[in-house]
């Protein structure tokens, strides 16, 4: 039985909810010729579910091409005796401020994070000062948080909060034909100018403010404003995203997965390309030769199970894993977002702003 929620969205709004996220790049009257839909339609849909906080839009800076050399994730089980709400406050002060650190959740006893960083130290000194805050709060129970590295140099990251997939089976969009976009790996250093560097930093931390009142903002002119956007864009150092409210939507589950391949069977681009490990639910999936981490999103529990299941029996039976995943289960309603898709201050960091 699908959610509530999602069903309680008319034919519309799912339409265009769908095409706002599966094509963040199009503008409206490029998006309704997409969706066959009527301009003023779209408009008025897209209104509604502006407001209605159904989706936002985030500019993630692709940072390798910058200096940034990795990207590191860590997930840690925590004291259950002491709230999420509690850790959050604790976390917040020592752990959430850094700023490779770009996305942090908790449930319950358990958290997770996402980080980019330029160097291995960076990483290092925010895992040993959350070891050390975890450990002197009691958080801890009787287990280190684990972290894994995916340097860019030998890494793939197909899916980087990718969320059409998702919404096309959620919402049961037909010929949903919208690819993933993934997170580029190429560390090609690109020289940007001091002007560039301020556009660039205030595209992501102001996602949703049009090209003219972005321009006054930094006391630049329409044309030099718009002539740095195009030598960002021509670099591909921008991505647009729309992430969707899992809470409006009714999603109820997200999971990280911690797989560890064969020694002598790794990773390879032949499970990518039969659909394993890149379900419609997995919004995240950074891998390098023997080990990867993902994160999917379910409307139901029992979405997460059979997805699940399948992906797991195939590489068993292919004699792809070390062991079984480890596999951690949220429950979304019972989530705290400590820090959601924040990238200014490692743009700063890495720019020396």
């Amino acid at each position: 039985m699908r959610n509530r929620a999602v069903m309680n969205l008319s034919k519309n709004e799912k339409l265009v909810l769908w095409g706002l996220v599966a094509y963040p790049d199009l503008n409206d009257m490029e998006l309704a010729k997409r969706l066959d839909m009527k301009y003023s339609t779209l408009c008025t849909v897209r209104k509604r579910l502006q407001e209605g906080d159904y989706y936002r839009t985030v500019r993630v800076p692709v940072l390798q091409k910058l200096g940034a050399e990795m990207l590191g994730v860590i997930y840690t089980v925590f004291n259950p005796a002491i709230s999420v709400q509690e850790r959050a406050r604790i976390t917040t002060k020592a752990i959430e401020i850094s700023e490779e650190l770009f996305y942090s959740v908790g449930e319950t006893h358990k958290g997770f994070s996402l980080s980019l960083a330029s160097a291995y130290s960076d990483l290092s000194v925010i895992n040993e000062t959350r070891i050390e805050t975890f450990a002197k709060a009691g958080l801890l129970d009787q287990k280190h948080p684990t972290e894994v590295i995916f340097p860019f140099a030998i890494s793939h990251i197909p899916r980087f909060f990718d969320f059409a997939p998702l919404l096309a089976r959620a919402l049961d969009i037909k010929n949903a034909d919208a690819a993933v976009t993934g997170f580029p790996t190429e560390m090609r250093k690109v020289e940007l100018s001091k002007v560039e560097k301020r556009v660039l930093l205030v595209l992501v931390e102001k996602p949703d403010m049009n090209e003219k009142d972005l321009a006054a903002e930094l006391g630049l002119s329409r044309y030099t404003f718009s002539r740095a956007r195009k030598k960002l864009d021509s670099e591909g150092l921008v991505m647009k995203k729309r992430i969707p409210n899992f809470q409006k939507l009714g999603f109820k589950v997200m999971t990280i997965s911690h797989l560890m391949f064969n020694l002598k069977k790794p990773f390879d681009a032949k499970l990518l390309a039969m659909g394993m490990l890149q379900n419609p639910g997995t919004i995240f999936l950074a891998a390098r030769k023997f080990e990867c981490i993902s994160v999917s999103v379910y409307l139901e529990y029992e979405d997460y199970r059979e997805e699940h299941t399948k992906d797991l029996q195939y590489l068993k039976e292919n004699d792809y894993l070390i062991d079984v995943p480890n596999t951690a289960k949220y429950i979304i309603p019972n989530m705290v977002v400590m820090k959601d898709m924040v990238f200014g201050p490692m743009v700063k960091k890495t720019l020396d702003l």
